[in-house]
């Protein structure tokens, strides 16, 4: 059984890990892992491997979003894609296995119709990340461009 302080500790982490996924901040994930991590998302073992494999599926899906979940009592990672009409539909979420404030394992469930509490995201509340697409292309962006 784990204890309140405990589980506040993973749902700050979860947190904090949403926010960093959802600005592609790799720096900002990396502080939040164990030297060690592990995940079935990508090969290998350690920050640098995870690293990789984070950049390798935002370059697969660029419009990836993440968002805060509750499965049960447990927090979680929800993640989700616009479709053809711009609404987000979820694809999956992540589990993540925690120890002394940092990711151990990480953990991708496919599983878009699971018993998830979580809430959508919604594109007026997604403006910060077309800073950082502009950014990233050298252009301006719309939301349009970004996610539908």
């Amino acid at each position: 059984m784990t204890s309140d302080v405990e589980n506040q500790e993973v749902e700050d982490l979860t947190d904090e890990f949403v926010e960093r996924f959802n600005a592609r901040d790799l720096d900002g994930v990396a502080e939040l892992l164990a030297d060690e991590v592990t995940s079935d998302m990508f090969d290998g073992v350690g920050v640098e491997a995870a690293l990789e494999g984070l950049s390798d599926l935002w370059l697969r899906y660029p419009r990836l979003i993440a968002s805060r979940a509750e499965r049960g009592d447990d927090p979680v990672v929800a993640m989700w894609l616009p479709n053809e009409d711009g609404k987000f539909h979820l694809v999956g979420y992540v589990e993540m296995t925690t120890d002394d404030d940092k990711i151990e394992h990480v953990t991708y469930v496919d599983d878009h119709e699971s018993d998830l509490l979580a809430e959508a995201p919604d594109e007026s509340e997604l403006a910060e990340w077309m800073d950082w697409a502009e950014w990233d292309r050298g252009e301006e962006s719309t939301q349009e461009d970004l996610f539908g």
